[in-house]
């Protein structure tokens, strides 16, 4: 069976590839790789939307920035409607709000990468993709993209797992064995012991 080309995602950094990788379901998968419009044709409600994910994605990034010791320094583009980074001298935390896909609707992503800049040099991204956030949904985004920092070889991409549906997960049968293996063995002993009389 040939082997399936990599998907791309429309990922923030044009140095950073990045792959969708398994377990992602269509519908993530189709938004990561589109292009979102720009902040000048957004409209009311969406930028309403995205004035409420910029504050809370300020405030996220403040309160893990805080916790690492790191320098918070917003940085404005007008592809995105908040972006900011975070660093000091052994890592950095970058996060991107993006701007809605269509006029009509206002689903946009939030990306986080964290990078380490001395040592094994991880690197981590993560993303979330809803219609709004608040500062603790934009806060677990960056702590992913922590959790998912890996050692990358020089030029590969970054590939985004997503979790493996429940009906895939392994079940554990050991504890069920022990409790019967226990239930034949006790009515056993209790045979042995000599009747009172």
């Amino acid at each position: 069976m040939p082997e399936k080309p990599a998907t791309y995602a429309n990922f923030p950094e044009r140095e950073q590839k990045v792959v969708i990788g398994p377990n992602i379901n269509a519908i993530s998968t189709k938004a990561l790789r589109r292009m979102s419009i720009g902040t000048y044709e957004m409209s009311f409600m969406q930028q309403e939307r995205g004035k409420n994910t910029a504050d809370a994605a300020r405030t996220a990034i403040n309160h893990v920035a805080k916790a690492l010791g790191l320098t918070v320094s917003p940085e404005t583009h007008r592809d995105f409607v908040y972006t900011a980074s975070a660093a000091n001298a052994e890592m950095k935390l970058q996060v991107w709000v993006t701007t809605p896909f269509e006029l009509t609707q206002s689903a946009h992503i939030i990306w986080a990468k964290f990078q380490e800049l001395s040592g094994e040099q991880k690197v981590g991204v993560a993303f979330k993709l809803n219609t709004g956030y608040t500062f603790e949904d934009i806060e677990n985004v960056l702590k992913a993209a922590q959790k998912n920092a890996i050692v990358l070889p020089e030029g590969e991409p970054f590939v985004l797992k997503g979790n493996p549906p429940p009906r895939f997960a392994k079940k554990v049968v050991a504890p069920v064995a022990e409790d019967a293996a226990a239930a034949v063995t006790e009515p056993a002993a209790a045979d042995e012991q000599p009747a009172e009389g």
